[in-house]
């Protein structure tokens, strides 16, 4: 059953609408909040309205009751009518900052108050001052009780306000912590969903930078990773076809370049089997048997030597596998093979015991070795030597020093050594395969290559081999 197929396009899309709704709706519900505040401000205004009207009812009142002038009675029963209609209004509003009951009341008194004010203005104050003075005290009282319920109702909204600010403070700072703790977790999804998987596709893209040439396992379900890492992998398998072809036009060409020391070679034992018939062709008629034997085993001689010479070139050329081999016997076959190459001024030599065996690709170590010297000639300018050494080490491995006397490296050099297509030479003599090609083989056998050098001192590579030799044999 095939499962459900993701894509980090969607994942992202996902995370980004999400965050888009609980903003919108965080700020929608900050709006309604606010919104709720502006009609509750506009309100607290009537309220205020309210409280100074029934100030300046009182105001007049006294100044009615002072000077009993018509016109402080007029400005009184305006604003008492004022207030009348400001409650009127906003009765149902009014009712909930307090008990039905308050705002009855308050209606109530205001409306004896205007009948009391009316009646004493009405009221003939000379022929009945007990009465007139009990009338003001009853308009006083009412007065009073309707400023104390105007403020109650004033300092009932303040509160009121105080209130939706408070719970407003709380709004925001939940709004903002729920965004951040919603932001952190969305976050954490895409980066073990969508970032995670890229940097372990980046680490193991170093790995392919580094020469590790393993193939990338699918990290993700996400068709996007999936496709790279199938392309990546494809693209792994090319490299490692090119690398193949690489490695073997390498050896070709060393092939190419030890053609003329193994002509040389071979030269030598040719002319002497030459000059050996030739002297048997003109003392055939001789009676010396001992001389013409010596001169027969002389040919023989030169012909095994010949054929090893044409042995080893055949061995090197050939395609190899792991067998048990002779490690003395590998460096000797391989110095054979370029010793045409070797300068006169050039010493090589050998320091390897005999009975250092291992369980190697024997044409692969030999190119090895012909790639270290080859590498050590050209680094010694006019005379020096070449020492090539091995013992066995701790853990079971042989140690493999190959070291000469030439001009040194410098350490940004000795540190790009073993890269692909790295070298210091001409294009025409060299693509830079060569140490390249020493550090996968010796990698391939499970081993390591170091190298230090010192400029003017020379150049030591140290090989390190695991000393076994067949699978479950020590």
């Amino acid at each position: 059953m095939l499962g459900f197929q993701t894509s980090i396009r969607n994942k992202v899309n996902y995370a980004y609408y999400i965050g888009i709704i609980m903003v919108v709706g965080i700020s929608i519900l900050n709006y309604l909040n606010l919104m709720t505040i502006n009609k509750k401000a506009e309100f607290s205004f009537i309220v205020s309205d309210l409280f100074d009207t029934t100030l300046e009812m009182r105001r007049f009142e006294k100044n009615y009751f002072l000077y009993g002038l018509k016109e402080d009675y007029s400005e009184n029963l305006q604003f008492t009518e004022k207030a009348e209609d400001i409650i009127k209004s906003n009765k149902k509003a009014i009712e909930k900052l307090t008990i039905k009951a308050d705002v009855y009341a308050l209606e109530t008194n205001i409306r004896e108050y205007k009948s009391l004010m009316q009646k004493h203005f009405e009221h003939d104050k000379r022929h009945a001052l007990m009465e007139t003075h009990i009338l003001e005290k009853r308009i006083r009282e009412k007065g009073k009780k309707i400023v104390t319920s105007t403020e109650a109702i004033s300092v009932a909204e303040r509160k009121y306000m105080q209130t939706l600010i408070e719970r407003s403070q709380r709004i925001l700072i939940f709004s903002g912590i729920f965004l951040i703790i919603v932001g952190f977790f969305i976050a954490q999804y895409l980066s073990r969903m969508v970032i995670r998987p890229l940097k372990q596709l980046e680490d193991n893209m170093q790995k392919i930078a580094n020469g590790e040439f393993s193939f990338i396992p699918v990290l993700s379900r996400d068709k996007e990773l999936m496709s790279l890492s199938k392309a990546f992998n494809a693209m792994l398998v090319e490299l490692e076809l090119r690398q193949s072809h690489l490695v073997q036009s390498e050896k070709l060409a060393s092939i190419g370049t030890l053609l003329f020391g193994v002509a040389h070679e071979i030269n030598n034992p040719l002319s002497n089997i030459s000059t050996s018939c030739q002297i048997l062709k003109e003392e055939i008629e001789e009676a010396d048997i001992e001389y013409k034997r010596e001169l027969l085993s002389q040919i023989e001689a030169e012909t095994d030597r010949a054929k090893d010479i044409v042995r080893t070139v055949l061995e090197f050329s050939r395609a190899g596998k792991k067998e048990i081999i002779n490690l003395k016997n590998t460096v000797n076959e391989s110095i054979r093979l370029i010793r045409g190459e070797v300068p006169s001024k050039v010493n090589i030599r050998v320091d390897v015991p005999n009975d250092i065996r291992l369980f190697a690709d024997k044409q692969k170590l030999q190119q090895v070795f012909l790639n270290l010297i080859k590498n050590s000639m050209e680094a010694i300018e006019d005379e020096g030597k070449i020492f090539i050494s091995a013992k066995k080490g701790k853990g079971n491995i042989v140690e493999i020093e190959v070291r000469d006397t030439g001009i040194g490296m410098e350490p940004e050099i000795v540190s790009k050594i073993f890269e692909p297509f790295f070298t210091k030479k001409e294009t025409k003599k060299g693509y830079g395969l060569g140490l390249f090609v020493v550090h996968n083989i010796v990698e391939e056998h499970g081993g390591t290559i170091d190298v230090e050098s010192q400029v003017g001192y020379g150049t030591t590579f140290l090989i390190r081999l695991p000393l076994r030799e067949r699978k479950g044999e020590q």
